[in-house]
């Protein structure tokens, strides 16, 4: 009997450390996010799947591990400059060209369908977490991101589809990678998209004629401002705040008269005024860093089709848009050179359809503004039912019903291997929503 008690012992030990660690960490839970609560009532209660994933990576952490899974089987890993990535997951070689070939072809489409009417299709790559060459990656990991996007870049220029590759001007205007992005999240500074606003914006009209007024997007004539203090991205939330930390969340705000219109078709929303009050939504009181979306605050959650019309007129042309959450933080910079942009996300939505808001908006050029992990998930931006040219006999290419291939598992080869990345962009309860 003592035989057994003392095999047990260290089980035991180990297993009453684990439970003290999850209610010890749910009660500082409590008193860390501002909530006013008492500790047996909610300590327990907080002790959730969030103090193990902190557990976990703080054990992570003082083991210097960089490689890092979650319940998702997505990895983490840490860069040399400190900063969280997505840690790259294999794939034959073939299967990356086809994938490149495939979305050009797709995309081949869309241009010759565009080609009547003489309207421009650009793609703009946007640049990953890990700087080209996997810069920063451990040593026997292997920059993906960037591998896709050589090829994408390579596939389009065969097809002569224009492609602007902001991963080749960051390089060019000498810019420092790791400062265009947040420390524990995939994805870039709202500065970073007020950037890349004027790289599009000068790039449309040096190839397009689209007027270009630099001064509206000159980072001089734009202010910081604080959105919250301890912000935690998606990569952190998946290996907590002892591996990850915390970081600031600051928006940038023009320090000039501006007026527009953010709505979401369907009454969902519609909000009017200046920069800050049609694009910005403060989160209510205090949230713990692992509950909030900060960036989801510009232009809030994910949404399949969204439009901002610029009552100050911009330069009268219209956009649109195909997007990933890259353009959250970028679109509301753009839309202060042009008259509207209609932007659309079918991963939110795949019976939506691209040909059918270009009838409806007649835009003066398309955009597709995706970054690399966009490129190979099997998500709808390159879907046949989203690219189609509609059939008038058929509904001209309006929304089907639900359902249908795209959401159906790839067939076996198939190019559109994929892994979801994606952090949900919950809905905040917020000041002022309808």
């Amino acid at each position: 009997m003592n035989g057994t008690s003392n095999a047990n012992g260290p089980a035991a030990i180990c297993l009453a450390l684990l439970l003290a660690s999850g209610a010890v960490f749910g009660i500082w839970r409590t008193y860390a996010s501002g909530v006013p609560s008492l500790p047996w009532q909610d300590g327990f209660a907080e002790w959730d799947r969030n103090a193990f994933v902190a557990f976990n990576g703080l054990l992570q952490r003082l083991a210097g591990r960089r490689l890092v899974s979650n319940s998702k089987n997505i990895d983490c890993v840490r860069l040399d400059n400190g900063q969280l990535a997505l840690g790259s997951v294999l794939r034959p070689e073939g299967l990356r060209q086809k994938a490149a070939r495939d979305i050009a072809l797709s995309l081949r489409g869309v241009r010759e369908a565009l080609a009547p009417a003489g309207t421009p299709l650009v793609f703009v790559l946007c640049p990953s977490k890990v700087p080209p060459g996997g810069r920063g990656l451990p040593e026997g990991l292997e920059d993906e991101d960037n591998i896709l996007g050589d090829l994408l870049v390579a596939a389009l220029a065969d097809e002569g589809i224009e492609c602007l590759d902001l991963r080749e001007r960051i390089v060019r205007e000498g810019l420092d990678h790791a400062s265009l992005f947040f420390k524990t999240d995939h994805h870039w500074l709202p500065s970073t998209g007020l950037w890349a606003a004027n790289e599009i914006g000068t790039f449309l009209a040096e190839r397009h004629g689209l007027p270009f007024k630099p001064a509206l997007t000159d980072p001089a004539r734009y202010r910081p401002k604080r959105l919250g203090e301890r912000f935690l991205g998606s990569f952190g939330r998946r290996v907590g705040l002892g591996y990850a930390g915390t970081e600031p969340f600051d928006a940038v705000l023009p320090h000039f008269r501006t007026d527009f219109v953010f709505e979401i078709p369907g009454g969902a929303v519609r909000r009017e005024g200046p920069f800050r009050k049609a694009f910005l939504r403060m989160p209510q009181g205090k949230s713990p860093p692992w509950d909030s979306r900060l960036y989801a605050s510009y232009i809030g959650a994910q949404q399949p089709v969204s439009r901002i019309e610029n009552r100050r007129g911009g330069n009268g042309k219209t956009l649109c848009v195909v997007k990933d959450s890259f353009a959250a933080v970028l679109l509301p910079h753009l839309a202060i050179q042009y008259g509207k942009i209609v932007f659309l996300d079918p991963r939110v939505d795949a019976r939506i359809s691209l040909f059918a808001s270009i009838r409806a908006e007649n835009p003066d050029a398309v955009l597709f503004i995706l970054n690399p992990n966009s490129l190979i998930r099997r998500n709808g931006f390159f879907g046949k039912r989203f690219l189609s040219p509609g059939d008038p006999a058929a509904g001209d290419g309006s929304p089907s019903p639900a359902g249908g291939d795209e959401g159906a598992p790839p067939p076996a080869g198939e190019a559109n291997f994929s892994i979801d990345t994606s952090v949900p962009d919950v809905s905040l309860p917020l000041k002022g929503s309808p």
